[in-house]
């Protein structure tokens, strides 16, 4: 039995000591209703893990009422950008790594460096994890755990097609494109060998990150030249000529929608998709046969493309109305005990050296799975990348069109790739 005492616990029982003798000496009534947004990204998993963290807090805290809102990741930026625009952004933020120095640095985030040691205990905190959510020396999110980029795909399909994926640190993209024609002729109509990632920014950044290079310089401008881009956006559509990627219409399917459950693995429709480490448990719950991550494979000689990242992060809104309220929220998803009992890692593995201590034994072997991948990642990463510049979130959002140019035939790769690579030049240039 562990009967360590970690610095949390210690603060709690202070904590609680000092509220049973506030609250022995006296009574108050019922406090007025104090009304939260909480607002995130999700898929079926965590929405429900979310929601019932929530109402945990509630149950503790009756004087609070909480208005969750969760939307799919192609739904969600829109949605939060007419939020800021019209000064009404929930209280409580999931925030994404690209998209945090944006927000912070249009004053639409609150310092939460104020709150931290007080509503929000990080005494335990991984300082790496915790720098991710720095702009400019102050704190804007708080990680809700780490995560890297992964392929998924489900070990016994591949074992009855006699293949099995190599070494996860040492195959390459031309392993991968050797592996799709070798199994294109026996599988069903309909199933093919990859999903086509062009129009995924990670996957571009993973592409230019193996050739030495970034998305964005320290200072706000593209870190890597046209011909990178053309290049990848070559490769992807050659994919997609020789069969090994799913025809434009289909794979628009899922781009369209955003969601999981429409992506080409849960679908049926690729031996291999793309996901973020942290993802696995959502699409294992979407998906019957059992399925595996391993690493993006990479260029020929080339450096390391992924990097560990904050999955997501968590901020508030700088027009809360009750930032104190806010705060404790926040802290209670960050470092509660019976709220990561719930949330485990579906968000990625935690930054808080106590609470991943003590969830440890209660994962699945999915999730067992996500924290062996990133022990493995750990050890073949690069540094995290520069924070990406305002206006970044533009871009992201204009790679799926450029690339559907293409992959509809509407325009050559060379055409589409300049007019995306100019149009994102003049972008970082208005910010």
């Amino acid at each position: 039995m562990n009967n360590r005492v970690s610095r949390r616990e210690f603060g709690r029982l202070a904590a609680a000591g000092a509220s049973l003798a506030v609250l022995g000496g006296m009574m108050t009534p019922a406090q007025a209703q104090t009304r939260l947004r909480l607002i995130w990204w999700g898929n079926p998993d965590r929405d429900r893990r979310t929601n019932e963290v929530v109402d945990l807090y509630v149950k503790q805290n009756a004087d609070v009422a909480i208005d969750p809102e969760t939307y799919a990741w192609n739904d969600y930026w829109p949605k939060l950008a007419t939020q800021a625009a019209g000064r009404n952004l929930p209280d409580v933020i999931q925030m994404d790594y690209r998209y945090i120095f944006e927000y912070a640095r249009r004053g639409q985030l609150a310092d939460l460096t104020p709150f931290v040691g007080k509503s929000i205990d990080l005494s335990d905190f991984d300082p790496n994890q915790l720098a991710s959510g720095k702009v400019d020396g102050k704190l804007y999110g708080i990680s809700m755990g780490a995560n890297s980029m992964s392929y998924v795909y489900k070990p016994a399909q591949l074992e009855q097609l006699g293949l099995s994926v190599p070494d996860a640190t040492k195959w390459t993209i031309d392993d991968y494109v050797a592996m799709g024609k070798e199994v294109k002729g026996k599988l069903p109509e309909g199933l093919y060998f990859s999903e086509n990632m062009a129009y995924r920014e990670p996957s571009l950044e993973t592409w230019v990150r193996q050739r030495g290079k970034a998305l964005y310089t320290a200072d706000g401008k593209l870190g890597y030249d046209l011909e990178d881009l053309t290049d990848y956006f070559a490769f992807w559509f050659q994919m997609q000529e020789d069969g090994l990627t799913p025809p434009a219409d289909l794979q628009s399917q899922a781009i369209a929608t955003g969601k999981m459950e429409d992506t080409m693995m849960v679908t049926g429709h690729a031996l291999f998709d793309f996901v973020h480490s942290n993802q696995l448990v959502a699409i294992q719950k979407l998906v019957p046969e059992e399925l595996a991550i391993t690493m993006i494979p990479n260029q020929k000689d080339g450096k390391p493309g992924q990097y560990l990242k904050p999955s997501m992060l968590i901020s508030m809104a700088a027009t809360a109305a009750d930032p104190e309220a806010a705060a404790k929220l926040m802290g209670f998803f960050v470092t509660d005990e019976s709220a990561n009992d719930v949330l485990l890692i579906e968000r990625g593995v935690t930054g808080d050296a106590s609470i991943r201590e003590r969830i440890l034994p209660k994962l699945s072997e999915t999730e067992q799975k996500i924290v062996a991948y990133l022990d493995v990642v750990g050890t073949h990463i690069g540094e995290l990348p520069p924070p990406p510049p305002k206006n970044a979130g533009e871009l992201d959002r204009a790679l799926q069109p450029a690339w559907e140019s293409i992959s509809f035939k509407k325009a050559d790769v060379e055409t589409a790739a300049k007019d995306y690579y100019e149009k994102a030049k003049v972008a970082l240039e208005r910010a």
